[in-house]
């Protein structure tokens, strides 16, 4: 019988001083929860005229960082990034002295492909905005003048120009429906996974353009038997229709709590 207890643990360094910084622990939806039930950790700090707000990833790894006028992360100036789980960056923007997106956006694919490009003047979109497959290929093309779409086009992933509606934006979807049916169908991982564990595991993974699971890594110190069967059990379940946007299939990253705390399995 294997008994883990699992404890989340962040390592990051910080002066604290009691008026000038801020650590919340939060849940999947940004709710301020125990530690040791957190997804992630954010610190506010004070540094200069503006509050620097940095969050990281259960584990430890930059998730966000950017800064703000206000210590309630109100009136952002400067720049902004944001990180995938591995480190690799996400988004790059920038806010103006008037608290208005301003300059060239960016952000790129797991892959380190461009995701998407333009630029903002003003808080509005300006000239040429590009979306890309996911094999650099481009994808989507519109044209605006002063936040106005005037023109869509669109191509397929060989590159070939093609007549389509806008989908902006659909989310994954489990054999047609959502995450409880996902929860239906992992229902039995407990009876499946043969550690005794007290605790909550963050499992993360991701969901491929071609609706696979992979990537699969918790944010807890585990035993790697125990990662490995993870994976292997994740592997094997099939039935996700990848996410759509701006009219292109793209990965999806996702993270889910696995709480063992009531349930004991020692086979």
């Amino acid at each position: 019988m294997k008994k883990i207890t699992l404890l989340f643990f962040i390592s990051f360094s910080i002066n604290l001083f009691a008026q000038d910084s801020i650590v919340n622990y939060l849940d999947y939806k940004g709710n301020s929860v125990h530690k040791k039930d957190a997804f992630s950790v954010e610190t506010i700090v004070k540094k200069d005229s503006v509050w620097q707000h940095t969050s990281y990833y259960r584990g430890g790894k930059i998730k966000f960082k950017g800064q703000y006028q206000n210590r309630n992360l109100t009136n952002p100036v400067g720049r902004f990034y944001r990180f995938f789980r591995n480190g690799i960056l996400n988004e790059v923007k920038t806010y103006n002295s008037s608290n208005q997106l301003s300059g060239k956006f960016k952000s790129w694919f797991g892959n380190e492909k461009t995701n998407s490009e333009g630029i903002y003047v003003d808080g509005l979109k300006a000239g040429i905005w590009k979306y890309y497959h996911y094999n650099g290929i481009l994808a989507t093309k519109q044209y605006f003048s002063k936040g106005k779409l005037i023109k869509t086009v669109f191509y397929n992933e060989a590159g070939e120009k093609i007549e389509a509606e806008l989908v902006e934006y659909q989310k994954p979807l489990f054999k047609g429906g959502g995450m409880q049916d996902f929860w239906e169908r992992i229902r039995d991982i407990h009876n499946r996974i043969r550690f005794q564990i007290n605790g909550v595991i963050v499992l993360n993974f991701d969901i491929d353009i071609n609706g696979n699971i992979v990537n699969v890594t918790t944010s807890d110190k585990i035993p790697s038997a125990l990662e490995r069967a993870l994976r292997n059990y994740f592997k094997e379940v099939k039935g996700w229709i990848p996410a759509i946007s701006m009219n292109r299939r793209v990965p999806h990253s996702q993270s889910i709590p696995l709480d063992f705390r009531m349930k004991f399995i020692d086979r």
